[in-house]
């Protein structure tokens, strides 16, 4: 494996620049595919992809942020915990795992409030906070969550606002776990600055693609990356990326 620092991960060097210039905090986003793109089968499967040591590093990354980030589809078909826990990797911090004060905010991205008062997310492992819109009934969530309203876009919530609001909140490193359709909204409006990409010595052939709907018609439109660092990750490959601005 790697042996990048926590900040080198998350590209920490960068954070200052990317908060005075852009007005909201630097987003790391991550995803785990097969060779072929893939997350997860087409039955909806996806556990696991990626070796033990590639999901361990994955609390790192966590850890190395200000807060983790995931859509509702995410929520729904996982249903993930998202506190940083512990691993045998010497990076990290294990004063973390065992504060809820240190962890992470856990930021679930909810247009319409569909997320369950006994999700994982709603426990009492970290600091949770579910996004909905200014519409949205959220009455189910009182006690159990924290609930920030944002207004509508024309494609789920306006995204450089929760951003701003995060920002606000003294969040300046954000993890984006996905899904894929939150990614894609995220880079459609150039609100990704790092891509960590973990890749398995596998193929699917079919199911969910790691990235939806980015914005991306033609070639011409293409986001390229300038690769930061490749190295292996258990039996996979770890890449670190960031775009390149036009």
């Amino acid at each position: 494996m790697g042996t990048l620092s926590v900040d080198e991960l998350v590209g920490r060097d960068e954070w200052e620049s990317v908060i005075e210039t852009r007005r909201r905090p630097f987003v790391v986003y991550k995803f785990a595919a097969t060779l072929d793109g893939r997350i997860a089968a087409e039955d909806g499967t996806s556990q696991w992809i990626t070796s033990a040591e590639s999901r361990a590093e994955v609390h790192l990354l966590r850890a190395g942020c200000d807060a983790t980030v995931v859509g509702s589809g995410t929520q729904r078909a996982d249903n993930p915990n998202l506190a940083v826990r512990g691993s045998d990797d010497p990076r990290l911090d294990l004063s973390i795992v065992d504060n809820p004060e240190r962890q992470p905010l856990r930021v679930v991205i909810d247009s319409n409030a569909r997320t369950p008062r006994d999700a994982n997310v709603c426990n009492d492992a970290a600091p949770t906070l579910i996004v909905v819109a200014e519409d949205a009934d959220a009455s189910h969530l009182d006690g159990v969550a924290e609930v920030l309203r944002v207004r509508r876009a024309d494609r789920g919530l306006d995204l450089h606002d929760v951003l701003a609001r995060l920002l606000a909140r003294g969040v300046r490193g954000v993890f984006l776990e996905g899904g894929p359709t939150l990614a894609g909204s995220f880079i459609a409006r150039g609100l990704v600055d790092r891509v960590v990409n973990y890749v398995a010595p596998a193929l699917l052939g079919s199911g969910k693609s790691g990235l939806q709907d980015a914005g991306i018609r033609s070639m011409s439109d293409i986001l390229r990356l300038e690769l930061v660092d490749v190295a292996r990750s258990g039996s996979d490959v770890r890449l670190v990326a960031r775009p390149v601005r036009r």
